[in-house]
């Protein structure tokens, strides 16, 4: 049974307050009323919210979990909610310390094994945020790429592709399309003079290499409808009042080897984590020769 003691007023104690927990929820509201969210740090720090077999959960210990300017129906459920899951806890908790052998009960172990963990964890998250060199250079990625080639292997084709979206109504469309597949200088010239005046997006991804799912987000097709137009070299759609052009400048198809700048974020993210690792690793060794050298640390095994 969950019980509200009223230590307001020395000596005297309400009657109300001695009902369930339940029942008191229509007095607690009138208290939050007035209150607001300030309820649970008016009263006295040790006011019992539930009891669990002598297990006591006090107002004091809840307090933090508020935060400040909830409406006072919201506070009041949260309370209602925590203190229930709080019970129910205590309840399984004492009946696995009632079922439960000696050596089962024994989690001191385990205890220590996960503090440990958990202070190493937050020294290495520590000294690598101090001390890790984040910036891959475009060198080191071509370096990596050129020894590990054989492991960048596409399962998809990818494409270095011009995009364009125009509103059909434009009277230019008509000359769009039949230049934006153009690699003459001065198509290319006039494709970008009018794209950059009347198109809704222009842009030119010669330098980065995207796949059909990439492209799925930009056009009303999905990824396998853009793969089977990709053997054509271009796209061309239309769909809620716009035109949509695809030219792909250049194709790499499934198993050839992923072109360096299309695999670039992953390498860097590879040699990155190399560096974390030598970090850690040169770490741990120093503190151990250091404990070492200084007989911080005695070993009593023979080699």
């Amino acid at each position: 049974m969950y019980t509200i003691k009223n230590n307001s007023i020395p000596g005297k104690q309400s009657i109300l307050c001695r009902l369930p927990f339940a029942r008191c929820l229509p007095f607690a509201a009138c208290c939050l009323l007035f209150t607001g969210c300030h309820y649970f740090t008016n009263y006295a720090t040790d006011e019992k919210l539930a009891e669990v077999n002598g297990k006591i959960l006090f107002k004091s210990g809840v307090d933090i979990i508020f935060p400040s300017g909830l409406p006072p129906e919201d506070s009041l459920q949260m309370l209602q909610t925590y203190v229930s899951n709080w019970a129910r806890k205590q309840l399984v908790a004492q009946m696995a310390e009632q079922y439960l052998s000696k050596e089962q009960k024994n989690v001191s172990m385990e205890l220590e094994d996960y503090r440990m963990s958990l202070l190493i964890y937050r020294y290495e998250k520590m000294y690598m945020e101090q001390r890790l060199d984040t910036i891959v250079s475009d060198r080191e990625i071509e370096a990596f790429y050129n020894v590990s080639a054989p492991n960048f292997i596409l399962g998809k084709p990818v494409a270095q592709v011009l995009f364009i979206k125009i509103s059909e109504d434009i009277p230019q469309v008509k000359q769009i399309a039949k230049i934006y597949r153009s690699s003459e200088p001065e198509d290319r010239e006039l494709l970008e003079h009018i794209c950059s005046t009347v198109a809704e997006k222009y842009t030119n991804f010669s330098e980065k290499w995207v796949d059909a799912e990439m492209l799925a987000n930009e056009l009303p097709l999905t990824a396998g409808q853009i793969e089977n137009e990709w053997k054509n070299g271009y796209i061309q759609a239309n769909a809620g009042g716009y035109t949509y052009f695809v030219y792909l400048y250049r194709t790499a198809d499934v198993g050839e080897p992923a072109p360096v700048s299309y695999e670039r974020e992953n390498i860097s993210n590879i040699i990155r984590n190399k560096r974390k690792q030598e970090l850690l690793k040169n770490l741990e060794n120093s503190i151990y020769n250091d404990a070492l050298n200084h007989n911080k640390l005695k070993l009593y095994i023979n080699n």
